[in-house]
This record gives structure tokens, sequence and C-alpha cells, in this order.
């Protein structure tokens, strides 16, 4: 904005810039003016759907709501490639989804995948099948030579490049890596198309698929637990992880799945919540946080019911701690920020304590009920 300023203070996009300031600024009695760091409406608006998905399933008649979101969701797809793509060294970006709106023009790897897994299993068909292939192939493309997926993109140059990091608050910032969440999501949303609709999955698809879970399988610390990037930190990562890695058909009772799911239990607090501090996303460690989180609870929960864990005292004491933690008008308290950005910068997503909680109490009662069927038989 300064520089257009000073070469040309009356240029049409100094003007369009300062018109677009507003929507990154927010403003509340409780902590005054605010500016936002990105904008997220496409991504949480694919956890909602996915979470309201699973409420859904179990109490409540709310097909409306979810139709209205899919509806949003699939006008943010990207649905032509750039001009001159090549002249500015940028990758294609048809049929991608970006972190925030069609508007960005940036669109993101799991932000795809994540919308992805929320439009696939609707009913109304909004998706056609080209703009499904659009995303999937936009997917693949930012698949890395190691298997795993980058975020943007695929990585261009060798991440040596972090040596002349002009940042000085930021790590690991300077190229494309290979990320735990963006795989594992890639993973997941790849794996559904192939089942839902294998007359348009190729071998292309499935050998991306292949790829990323060997990469997710490698990736997996000696003590069961994955590293998170873009989260705090090894639960999220490892939430992630799992879910990729039974998505792309690794089973329940695969030691790689029972040791994550160990390695959970083994960091429930005892009020039965989890709670992992952001300190630890710089010593890349795992720090107990004094107080269980809300939003690492849920993650937690997340996986164990996703990988059918055995341990269902742990659960239910997980499910517990949600519930006190509820709110009188339905939601969560506000407690540490659970995202992170290039290791040091944490981001307080809003609605994660919103539609976690409710997606990890619409896994946990479709279990439960699941289990009471099994008891009576």
């Amino acid at each position: 904005m300064i520089a257009l300023w000073l070469h040309e203070p009356d240029n049409f996009y100094f003007e369009k810039t300062i018109e677009k300031l507003e929507d990154w600024m927010w403003e509340d009695t409780h902590s005054g003016l605010r500016i936002a760091g990105a904008r997220s409406e496409t991504w949480d608006t694919s956890f909602a759907i996915q979470a309201l998905q699973q409420a859904a399933k179990v109490h409540m008649e709310i097909t409306p709501r979810i139709e209205q979101g899919q509806k949003f969701l699939a006008s943010q797809q990207i649905v032509k490639t750039l001009a001159n793509n090549d002249e500015f060294y940028r990758g294609d970006s048809k049929g991608g989804f970006c972190f925030a709106g069609i508007w960005h023009g940036w669109p993101v790897s799991d932000c795809t995948a994540e919308a992805l897994l929320a439009l696939m299993n609707q009913s109304s068909k909004i998706m056609t099948s080209e703009s499904l292939l659009n995303a999937v192939n936009f997917i693949i493309r930012c698949q890395n030579t190691d298997g795993g997926f980058g975020s943007y993109e695929r990585r261009r140059m060798a991440a040596t490049l972090d040596w002349m990091n002009p940042a000085e608050i930021f790590s690991n910032s300077m190229t494309e890596l290979s990320y735990i969440e963006c795989t594992a999501s890639c993973v997941a949303a790849l794996s559904e198309f192939c089942r839902l609709y294998p007359e348009l999955a190729n071998s292309s698809v499935s050998q991306s698929i292949e790829r990323a879970r060997s990469w997710l399988i490698k990736k997996q610390y000696s003590d069961g637990s994955w590293h998170g990037f873009w989260g705090v930190n090894f639960i999220y990562g490892t939430m992630f992880a799992i879910h990729g890695l039974l998505s792309a058909n690794i089973q329940p009772s695969a030691p790689v799945i029972q040791k994550a799911c160990s390695w959970l239990v083994s960091k429930q607090k005892s009020d039965g919540g989890w709670g992992e501090h952001f300190q630890g996303c710089l010593s890349n460690s795992y720090i107990e946080h004094n107080k269980s989180q809300v939003i690492h609870t849920s993650w937690a929960m997340i996986a164990l019911l996703k990988a059918s864990y055995h341990q269902w005292e742990s659960i239910e004491k997980g499910a517990h701690f949600l519930l006190t933690m509820q709110m009188k008008n339905g939601s969560w308290p506000k407690q540490d920020p659970a995202g992170v950005f290039f290791s040091s910068a944490l981001l307080d997503y809003s609605l994660y304590r919103s539609y976690f909680p409710v997606w990890a109490m619409g896994l946990f009662e479709s279990k439960r009920l699941q289990r009471k069927v099994e008891n009576e038989v």
C-alpha cells in the first residue's frame, strides 16, 4: 500500500486496496479493534459442514442448513486457469479452493481436500464430475516427490534456502515442505473420491494415495505421534495422520494406528481432557498445558473415535469434560490459541471451539449408540 501510494497516490488499485482493508478488521466490546492475518471462510465452512453432518447422523435434522453451506462452499472453487500463469511462475490454480474465498486467488491443497470431503457426500450433486476432477487434479499437483503434500503448491527448490530467511520471527517459511496435515487431508479426500466415484478415478489417483500413505507412516515418531505444523501441535498432527491413514485403508488394528492411539491416551489429563502448550511449537516437542483445552480434547476424541480405539473409558472421560465445559448458550469458552503459523505465530481460530466439539460429540454419540446395540445382541 505504501509503495503504491508513493508511486501513484491516485492509482486505481490503491483505492481498491483501501476499500478492501476494512474487510480485515473487526471490533467488539471485549477486545476492541483487531486486524485478521487471514480470512478463513472456506476453511471454516468445510469443517463446520463435516461436523454438522456427523451430528445430524444421530439426533437432529439440519439438512437444509447443511445444503445451504454446501452451496456456498461449491461456489468458492476456482473454475479456470489464470492468465499468464507461466509468466509469473505460478502453478495452475484451476479446481482449487482457497483458505479464505475464491476472491483470494491462491488455493491450498488441504483447503481443497477438506472442501471436497464436505461436498462429495451431498445428495443434491452440487459438484459436477468436471468440478470434482478439477479439484482432484489440483490436489495431485501439490504432491511433492517424497510423497507428502505442500500447501499452495509442490516444493520447487531445496529447503536449504531457509538459511537466507529474512523474517526474524518465522521459521521454515522460505520453501514449501511436506506437511502432515496437508498430506493427511489430501489422502482422505482422494480416498473418498475413489470410493464414491470409482468411474472417475484413474491410476494417478491411487498412485498418489499410496505414495502419501507411505510418507505418513514413515513420518510417525517413535512414541506414536506426528508433529503438526499449522496447529498446536502433536495432538493436531496425530489427529490428521490417523484420519488420513484410516481413509487410505490402513486398518484400526494396524500397529501404526494403535501406537498413535496409545500415545493420545497417555496424554489425557486427570479431568478427562487433553491440553498441549503452544511453546512446544518452538521446541518441536510435546509440552503439556496446565489446563485441559476444549479444542485439543475434541481433536484427541475425534482421532480415537475414528480409530474405534478399545479404551472406551478414556473416550467417555473426554466426552464428560466437553459436556462440563459447554456453556449455557451451547458454545464453549475461549481458551489458548490452537492455530500456529510458521512455528512462532499463534492464530486464534474462533470457530474451532464451536465445530470441533460438535464433531467429537457427534462421533461419540454414534459410537455410543452402536455399542449399546452390540451389547444388547
